[in-house]
């Protein structure tokens, strides 16, 4: 047999051998990023039933800290008062880039999902660290690195931007960016981002009849049915802040306790609480 036959009959096989790999690969449910789908699972489960411990404990692998975006964790985790925790959990994302979901299909189906995930490596653009870490630290309460972070945020982002300025009391550019938050919420029927900006902003400035009418606004209507609701929480927890400011602690209690119905985590909830009953 000639010597050319020989390296390509050997090449064709290697090629067939690796195909098969590959298919064998691709049809493997036991790989890292299947592992993670099976924890991510069982902490959105622990999530839906309110335990967070759990929920932090099987979000954690290094496979979704480093591929899916964690923006429940770092939701939990800040909420918690674990603000380290959130930002290492931020710093290690990497990219979006998921292929965990096709454990729901079986055979070439799964073949086909995992092919057409791996051609399509998508980078989640919209992820920007910068804003994250910026919004720990303005929850952490440590406005100068919550500004110094909010500086390098890419986009826009003038409601967070004004509180940013209300926070270190820079009420120049606190307006500058309220009016840029207005024009956002122009064409929007509810205005529930801006009522909170605001709100937000008359507090710092301890103008508190004007921030209590606005976070009254923002406040949503929800069913009494639907307890677990915790959309309002950045509300209450601004009213509480803003009933201990005018000395009426039992209205600051209410508020967080309304917080903690929903959220019985909620680090800044307790703490309040803490201090109002000490």
């Amino acid at each position: 047999m000639k010597l050319h036959i020989k390296i390509f009959l050997i090449a064709s096989v290697a090629v067939l051998l690796l195909i098969v790999g590959v298919i064998l690969w691709f049809l493997n449910p036991n790989d890292q990023q299947y592992r993670a789908a099976e924890s991510e699972v069982i902490a959105g489960e622990a999530y839906v039933n309110g335990d967070m411990d759990t929920f932090v404990k099987y979000m954690s692998n290094h496979v979704t800290l480093k591929y899916h975006a964690p923006i429940l964790l770092y939701f939990t985790l800040t909420d918690m008062g674990r603000y380290d925790d959130a930002i290492n959990a931020v710093n290690s994302f990497e990219k979006y880039h998921d292929y965990g979901y096709c454990v729901a299909y079986d055979g070439a189906s799964r073949v086909l999902c995992r092919i057409i995930d791996m051609l399509n490596p998508v980078v989640l653009t919209s992820f920007d660290k910068n804003y994250f870490i910026s919004r720990i630290y303005f929850e952490k309460g440590d406005f100068k690195a919550a500004l110094e972070s909010g500086l390098k945020i890419k986009k826009e982002e003038p409601c967070f931007k004004s509180k940013l300025y209300s926070s270190v009391q820079d009420w120049v550019n606190a307006n500058k960016y309220i009016k840029a938050c207005e024009a956002d919420y122009a064409p929007k029927k509810y205005k529930y981002g801006l009522y909170l900006t605001k709100g937000y902003m008359y507090l710092r400035q301890k103008k508190y009849d004007v921030a209590l009418d606005y976070l009254n606004k923002s406040i949503r209507k929800v069913s009494d049915k639907q307890k677990t609701y915790r959309g309002n929480n950045p509300s209450y927890l601004l009213l509480a802040e803003l009933y201990k400011e005018i000395n009426k602690p039992e209205k600051a209690r209410y508020y967080y306790e309304l917080v903690l119905k929903s959220d019985p985590y909620n680090y800044k909830a307790q703490l309040g609480l803490g201090l109002i009953k000490n």
